[in-house]
């Protein structure tokens, strides 16, 4: 095939150009997003009760929910947490489960479910997670004469809020990118009635007629036809309230008086009395959450939203635009970089064929069949509809060092044939035909290796997928071009005896000393060597296998590497009964305090409006705060500066830090704690109390060393009827609810329709203390047997009691429980020895585990077993192709001694073994064992020639020497740039990458040296001149 190649060029140049051509037109075509797309196997269940506490929220609905919702077919987890008037459920999948089919059977449970609820009960929401609900960044809109760390004035901020609801949302939905945004801090407005109790009561009017005057006015008894001859006229009734002017000119009549509302009432649009506040670097701000549509180009969104904002700015100069938690710039950082330590590695590898091969020519035939390569393989991204990620563009640089190989491989055989004088075409055809099988197994190793790393269960598996991937397509592609493509341009290159000047640098040669003679006496050094201290070389390959197992039980373990952020959000729960405004003092004065140290700051303080939190909503005890810092290593002491300054100054607080939600932390839920401790109560009957779980935390922290992050508790007033006193002052239930209702100031009555808005109307009473109230509130008797009514206090009736209880209740697969979260757990096996212990002495609990503990030992446990498979895929490769039981195994006993130098390389480095080093490892035994594959394949085909057994372990080492040392050093250096670069993309390969390079380096040690000594143990019994390829199969 080679031979008719060589012989049609030109045909072959035609063919690879126009693949060439076309791989960079889909290259440009290729969709670029942060990660590959997957479907996160979650469903987020939102339930909303108003004026619900948690208790009964939990008993009347939650709980009847989670019961039908534990029968979803392939459901993995179940968690819910209920608190005041929200609650929600977490369903978790198993990975490959079809969410929209999950999604519609969760809907029809909820629907089974919903006879069994109160009756008023609204729908619970189901939301279904996927990658792309994650903002791509956050906007806030201030206004510029706002300033900060003050409250801003009523009226301009209420304007503000309507214009980015009107305005700025719509414009921004309409780009096609972009598939919805979300908006939080916005001020409500209401109709609110102040009525003069001094006014009331000299006209007798009480609360109640002016609700009830406000009902009747309000209606709209619809319309009807009426004929007149011809015609036919639609009549409208409408006496719905427009204005607030409409309000005012209510009249009431009172015995023989007619009065009108604006009489004895102030009537005014207010504020919604605010659950929360959104604040951007001091400033009250709106803030708009933008959300990409999933198959859209985040840089093509980037560009038509930097355009948008660029004329937003222009036409509102008095407002601030300014962007935070920007996805984007990630992006662009993270590929931007893996495009140039591609470029890089690609220059490193040139420089050591020049050194090496000792002309200019072949590196350029090399490098051309490279970028070849390279451009082809976007071809297959295209056609399987692969985008360009982090994932799979470290694939293409993990490969390019293999795919170079073939190419290296095939230029120094051809030209250690001219070398020996065969003729040019000759020298092409055999030099290639020579290398076609070996080359073939080698990249079929490799891709053994990567193929079982699709079948990880899973988030790794989703993600390997498109590593393996471009691996697999790099490799293949690479194979053919080196085949096909480059022994017809290595021809076409040194057939042309370049006469032009210009051209004259192409045919420069140079002697360099790495070439052959100094390479083959080092050489022959290192083989006598290790021949003269056979004994010491076993026991060095004996020893290593003890060792790896050693290195592997002793290295850390994590599920991904840690990656550095210069991101910190810290939830804060003040832990007492603050409202909004002094929440966000607070928030104010340790922003002041912090200015200096950081870039931005935003806070989300008490409830936010947004339809997409599918974390848990926050109270008004509640704040989020975001900060962004110039580098990375400022994180650390400000995480430690807010916690102290925070314990210091509110000693209730309850504080926990997290990096900000990218589609990766969502994707490896890095922020879950190493280990949940579930306490499960013996005694169902009775609500643990605050103070015998207090007792809990304090012991845990006492017996572990480590203290559990701690758990919020809200102080409440219970109110308790007398039954016997209603009775006995003729008070009837609803109204002594309605009056209670009224007093506490929680009374909407009716809605103002205007134009385009729905405003509730409410009547307000002044703000008192609650004995105040209790004090001074009438209410009226029902008649007596005469029909006289008497007055009574409230607080004869009703009894006060302060009270305690969880403020968000907790519950899983097994029911209620009360969870203890540790962070930095170093030996999990003994905490929860300890965590057991504490639980059995105290008697009442019973204990579950839950945690990020659980989830890293069963990776690791699946990725032995997938190096196992990797190994007996491999076997059976080198068995078939060289035709031994025993030859394979020789070739594989190298791989216990390079694991085990790259682990104690990795350990040294400070690193962990998680999945990205484990890849590595398991990469670079796939490569390392292609060295030894072409020394075997070499002195098998020279004892075939006849040549005696030592002679051609020599000469064959010799052969394949600088192929080996230089297949090795092009893929160390194309891993070298991985080390230097601290993006997000760089930071995740770099752990894989000292793996790869601490693995390569003993690994071609071992090959060139220690494989040798293996194979002539095995063959020296056996005469020089047995042929080990005839037919019968050696053992």
């Amino acid at each position: 095939m080679i031979k008719f190649l060589i012989q049609r060029p030109i045909a072959v140049l035609m063919a690879f150009t126009a693949c060439f051509i076309i791989g960079l037109v889909t290259y440009n075509t290729l969709p670029i997003s942060l990660l590959p797309d997957i479907a996160i196997p979650e469903i987020t269940i939102q339930v909303s009760a108003a004026n619900t506490s948690a208790r009964e929220l939990e008993n009347t609905i939650v709980k009847p929910l989670r019961g039908q919702l534990i029968q979803v077919s392939t459901l993995k987890d179940i968690h819910s947490e209920s608190r005041d008037g929200a609650g929600m459920i977490h369903l978790s999948f198993d990975f490959g489960t079809n969410t929209d089919l999950a999604f519609i059977e969760v809907n029809e449970k909820i629907d089974a479910a919903m006879n069994y609820l109160p009756k008023d009960t609204e729908r619970p929401k189901v939301i279904k997670a996927s990658a792309t609900d994650i903002p791509v960044f956050y906007l806030n809109l201030t206004l510029k004469n706002d300033s900060a760390y003050s409250t801003v004035g009523q009226q301009s901020f209420l304007n503000l809020c309507e214009f980015a609801e009107s305005v700025i949302k719509r414009r921004i939905e309409q780009l096609e990118e972009v598939a919805m945004v979300d908006v939080t801090g916005l001020v409500e407005r209401q109709v609110q009635i102040v009525p003069d109790e001094d006014k009331l009561a000299m006209m007798g009017l009480s609360i109640e007629d002016i609700e009830s005057a406000l009902a009747a006015n309000n209606v709209e008894p619809g319309s009807m036809t009426v004929r007149d001859g011809y015609y036919e006229y639609n009549i409208k009734f409408s006496t719905l309230l427009r204005t607030a002017e409409d309000v005012e000119n209510i009249y009431l009549r009172k015995g023989d008086r007619i009065v009108q509302l604006r009489d004895f009432c102030k009537v005014t649009i207010v504020p919604v009395k605010e659950k929360g506040v959104s604040v951007s670097n001091g400033k009250r701000a709106v803030t708009l959450a933008v959300i990409k549509q999933a198959d859209e180009n985040m840089d093509k969104m980037k560009q038509s939203l930097v355009r948008t904002m660029e004329h937003f700015r222009r036409v509102y100069p008095e407002i601030d635009f300014s962007i935070s938690r920007n996805q984007t710039e990630l992006l662009d950082y993270t590929i931007s970089n893996l495009q140039q330590n591609l470029t890089l590695g690609f220059l490193f590898i040139c420089l050591v064929a020049v050194l090496f091969l000792g002309d200019v020519k072949s590196p350029l035939v090399i490098g051309l069949s490279m970028v070849v390569s390279i451009v082809i393989s976007f071809v297959f991204f295209y056609l399987c509809n692969m985008s360009l990620n982090i994932i799979s563009l470290a694939g293409l640089i993990l490969a390019l060092g293999m795919m170079i190989d073939s190419s290296i491989i095939v230029t120094e055989n051809i030209s250690q044939y001219r070398e020996r004088g065969y003729s040019l075409r000759r020298a092409c055809i055999t030099g290639t035909s020579e290398v076609v099988t070996p080359m073939l197994s080698s990249s079929l190793t490799t891709i053994a290796v990567f193929a079982p790393l699709i079948f990880m269960s899973g988030i790794a598996g989703a993600i390997f997928y498109d590593q393996a991937f471009s691996v697999t397509v790099g490799l293949m592609v690479s194979y053919f071009t080196g085949i096909m493509l480059l022994p017809v341009l290595y021809l076409l290159v040194y057939r042309t005896g370049i006469h032009a000047r210009k051209w004259k640098w192409l045919s420069f040669k140079f002697n360099n000393p790495i070439k052959d003679h100094t390479l083959d006496r080092f050489y022959d050094a290192g083989v006598d060597w290790v021949f003269r201290h056979k004994t010491f070389s076993v026991l060095f390959c004996v020893v290593s296998i003890p060792l790896c197992v050693f290195f592997f039980f002793f290295i850390d373990k994590q599920r991904m590497p840690d990656i550095e952020e210069n991101e910190l959000i810290a939830r804060i729960e003040w832990n007492e009964n603050i409202h909004v405004d002094e929440n966000r003092r607070r928030v104010d004065e340790l922003f002041r305090d912090l200015k200096e140290q950081v870039l931005e700051h935003t806070a989300s303080v008490g409830r936010q409006d947004f339809l997409l939190n599918r974390e848990r909503e926050l109270s008004s005890s509640e704040a989020e705060l975001y900060f962004r810092t110039e580098t990375s290593e400022i994180i650390a002491p400000l995480q430690q500066e807010i916690y102290h300054k925070l314990k210091e100054r509110y000693p209730l607080s309850v504080i926990s830090f997290s990096p900000p939600e990218t589609v990766f932390e969502k994707l490896f839920v890095t922020g879950e704690p190493d280990i949940i401790a579930e306490f499960y109560t013996r005694n169902k009957a009775k609500v643990p109390e605050a103070e015998t779980i207090r007792s809990v935390e304090l012991e845990l922290a006492r017996r572990t060393g480590i203290a559990p992050t701690g758990i919020a508790f809200e102080n409440q007033l219970n109110l308790s009827i007398n039954k016997e006193k209603l009775l006995l002052y003729r008070v009837a239930y609803n109204e002594l609810y309605r009056v209670l209702k009224t007093a506490f100031r929680e009374n909407s009555v009716t809605m103002l329709h205007s134009y385009q808005q729905y405003l509730p109307i409410n009547v307000a009473g002044s703000e008192k203390t609650v004995n105040e109230i209790l004090q001074e509130t009438l209410i009226q008797t029902e008649p007596d047997n005469r029909g006289n009514r008497e007055y009574i206090p409230l607080r004869e009736l009703v009894t006060v009691t302060p009270a305690e209880d969880l403020k968000s209740i907790t519950a899983g697969r097994n029911g209620e429980y009360v969870p203890f979260d540790f962070y930095g757990v170093q030996d999990g096996n003994k905490l929860i020895k300890e965590v057991k212990q504490t639980a059995e002495n105290m008697k009442d609990w019973d204990t579950g585990f839950s945690g990020s503990f659980f989830s890293n030992s069963e990776m690791l446990d699946e990725l032995v077993i997938i190096l196992f498979i990797s190994l007996l895929l491999m076997y059976f490769i080198l068995a078939a192709q060289f035709e031994s039981f025993l030859q394979p195994l020789l070739v594989l006993a190298e791989i216990p001694i390079d694991l085990a130098f790259a682990l104690l390389l990795l350990l040294l480095c400070g690193h962990t073994l998680n999945l990205m080093s484990a890849i590595g490892l398991i990469v670079t035994c796939g490569i390392v064992i292609n060295d030894s594959i072409l020394k075997l394949d070499a002195i098998n085909e020279l004892r075939k020639a006849g040549v005696p057994l030592l002679e051609a372990i020599h000469e064959a080492g010799r052969r394949r020497l600088r192929p080996i040392i230089m297949t090795s050093l092009t893929t160390i250096f194309a891993m070298v740039p991985l080390l230097f670069s601290s993006d997000m993309g760089s930071e995740l390969q770099k752990p894989l990458s000292i793996a790869m390079i601490g693995t390569m380096s003993i690994g071609t040690a071992v090959s060139l040296f220690i494989i040798p000594l293996l194979y002539w143990f095995i063959y020296r019994g056996k005469s020089g001149n047995h042929k080990p390829n005839e037919k019968h199969v050696e053992l």
